[in-house]
């Protein structure tokens, strides 16, 4: 019975591996600006980050009438998973829209868009999500750790000798 529970413990890690990165399709991560925030400073550029891959995405920007701003292409940065739109530099203050669309590998497709606010005077300068360090991947990590603590206790030198003598 516990092996069978271990086994199944150790299954149940194994695919969460592989179910997590499934499920994100192109969900966002991280925006830069970021939705319903107020930003000062040099504002040129939209940066969007994503879960997973993307196969491709276009950005667009209007301002709070609706009016498009005219934005570069978008391309794909840090291995597919950051879009990236520049346009000239915002100059006057008020709301500003982005709209955004991605094309997962799998097909999947996905529309979002969302509102940041533009102020000169603000000190919130955008943060850039190409030049950050990502760090380790936490959930991978703990993934690994569980199966391997799994596989220690199932292995563990000794362990089948105790239970021979406890019957």
């Amino acid at each position: 019975m516990r092996l069978r529970l271990s086994f199944f413990l150790l299954l149940l890690a194994a695919s969460a591996a592989f179910v997590a990165p499934l499920g994100a399709h192109t969900e966002v991560w991280q925006r830069s600006p970021d939705r319903g925030l107020e930003y000062g400073g040099t504002v040129d550029s939209i940066q969007i980050s994503f879960f997973a891959t993307v196969q491709s995405s276009k950005i667009s920007l209007a301002d709070g009438n609706g009016v498009a701003i005219e934005v570069g292409p978008t391309t794909l940065e840090r291995g597919d998973r950051v879009a990236v739109a520049e346009f000239p530099a915002l100059t006057e203050a008020g709301p500003y829209i982005v709209t955004h669309t991605e094309l997962a590998p799998d097909g999947d497709i996905q529309t979002d868009a969302y509102q940041f606010f533009f102020d000169p005077d603000s000190d919130n300068e955008m943060v850039s999500l190409v030049d950050i360090s990502e760090g380790p991947n936490w959930v991978l990590l703990g993934i690994i750790s569980g199966v391997v603590l799994i596989l220690a206790g199932l292995f563990w030198p000794g362990r089948s000798e105790r239970r021979a003598s406890a019957t």
